[in-house]
């Protein structure tokens, strides 16, 4: 409102001016072009104060040129070109810094995207760098051998297995009662041969006849003087050589 007030001010300074003159059919064209040149840049968004002059101004001069006030007609129309232009070089200004905010928020956005980029590069790097520390196993030092005396084990004769003491036994070829006596499970004392002989009288006649096969029983229930005996007995006959 305070616009439209300014600019009727303005016409009516040079209302003393008017007179009869030509329409100005070229003037009103021109007006009407820059106006429109101005609104197409977009001066109504960008510069909405002088292109809200320019087009009231325009829309004055229209009702003057139909009234036939056609001096009043030319300056109003000045008036709508000069803010026309100052609205199209507002909005090409307003434009620009646009523009430049723009590029340098996108600037920024680049440099924020390169930064987050190297950050996660960086990020990578440590985690690969500490997975590396993770792999890599320290050996420890082998251990120097201590040395160990020999110890030296002192071999025990094994104790004599004692065979297993018989009540039969069955002659091999080539025995007589002498070796049978000197078997270890029999007496393991050759001179002990008449206790056998005497044991088995039933089957044998002659101490020094017996044979491959026989099966001869040898005593067990003789007492030392009755061994002793035995062997004063095989002295004293000397049938089976060597005897001890």
């Amino acid at each position: 409102m305070q616009m439209f007030k300014r600019l009727l001010l303005i016409v009516t300074l040079v209302v003393l001016s008017s007179g009869c003159a030509q329409p100005p059919v070229q003037g009103l064209e021109n007006a009407q072009s820059v106006v429109a040149h101005a609104y197409a840049a977009g001066a109504a968004q960008y510069a909405p104060g002088e292109y809200q002059l320019a087009n009231s101004a325009l829309q004055a001069a229209e009702l003057q040129v139909k009234n036939k006030e056609y001096r009043r007609a030319s300056l109003t129309l000045e008036l709508a070109r000069r803010y026309s232009a100052e609205a199209l070089k507002l909005t090409i200004a307003r434009k620009e810094q646009l523009a430049a905010e723009q590029k340098e928020i996108v600037a920024e956005q680049q440099l924020a995207e390169l930064a987050k980029q190297r950050e996660m590069k960086r990020q990578a790097e440590l985690k690969e760098q500490q997975e590396r520390k993770k792999k890599v196993v320290i050996k420890p030092e082998p251990k120097k051998p201590v040395p160990v005396k020999p110890v030296i084990v002192k071999k025990t004769p094994p104790a004599p297995i004692k065979p297993e003491l018989v009540d039969n036994v069955e002659v091999k070829s080539g025995e007589n009662l002498a070796t049978i006596a000197a078997r270890g499970e029999v007496y393991n004392d050759a001179l002990l041969w008449p206790l056998i002989y005497k044991a088995n009288r039933d089957q044998i006649k002659d101490p020094k006849e017996i044979f491959s096969g026989q099966i001869l029983m040898i005593p067990r229930d003789k007492n030392r003087d009755e061994t002793e005996a035995a062997r004063h007995e095989a002295r004293e006959l000397n049938l089976f050589q060597p005897l001890n």
